[in-house]
């Protein structure tokens, strides 16, 4: 097996096990939404209550499924919002998240650029010609929306020493952090105004991309 491989299986085992680890813990609490007497308050602090059991899982999964390209770690991140609550699910996104993007950045394979579309080639040829390349690193980990994989690859190529690119990681980690965490909680919550700054912040961080290829132009392209 190819170290691309071996780490795919480390990735996939973890996230079975997580997964496992949570459906065993929330399956009792879950088995009542279809209940006609539903108590939603009580649900939502009993499902709270139990939250801290999920924090080692949660991790251990949204860093499995970051470092598998395609896996869909938003999807993990926001259940971690739901599960957990804004503060602590934060918490765990960032940590899941660092982790799984760092390994990722650090230990990809080039190969996987044959995988991206053509529209996401082109965002990743923007983000290897940046003029401020450690500022697209950044970016690239900052915005919910772009692939992981794209921003792997990139900074696997670009000449960042890998201690700064681990803070870089970690840095460009807690903007999606923080909005998977805050519209996860929302969601459970069913609170309009929270869901609105959640898709406010997402359609923000749109304005990111073109940054990123505004510092492409500048650089001569």
């Amino acid at each position: 097996m190819t170290r691309q491989q071996r780490l795919r299986a480390v990735a996939i085992g973890l996230g079975l096990f997580g997964l496992a680890v949570l459906a065993w813990h929330y399956w009792p609490l879950l088995r009542q939404l279809p209940l006609w007497h539903f108590d939603r308050g009580a649900f939502i602090r009993q499902f709270r209550h139990q939250g801290w059991l999920a924090v080692v899982p949660l991790a251990l999964l949204l860093m499995a499924v970051t470092l598998v390209p395609g896996a869909p770690n938003s999807v993990v991140a926001i259940l971690s919002g739901v599960c957990l609550g804004a503060p602590l699910g934060f918490v765990v996104n960032v940590l899941g998240l660092s982790v799984g993007n760092a390994l990722g950045a650090l230990l990809i394979d080039h190969v996987e650029a044959k995988h991206t579309s053509q529209k996401q080639s082109r965002l990743l040829d923007d983000l290897l010609k940046m003029r401020h390349p450690r500022l697209g690193v950044l970016l690239g980990y900052a915005v919910p929306f772009i692939p992981n994989t794209l921003v792997h690859v990139a900074a696997g190529k670009l000449p960042i020493p890998r201690r700064a690119l681990v803070g870089l990681v970690a840095l460009g980690s807690l903007p999606s952090a923080f909005f998977y965490a805050f519209g996860g909680d929302a969601a459970l919550r069913v609170k309009p105004g929270r869901l609105l700054v959640a898709a406010g912040l997402l359609l923000a961080s749109a304005a990111v991309v073109a940054v990123i290829r505004k510092d492409r132009k500048t650089a001569g392209e």
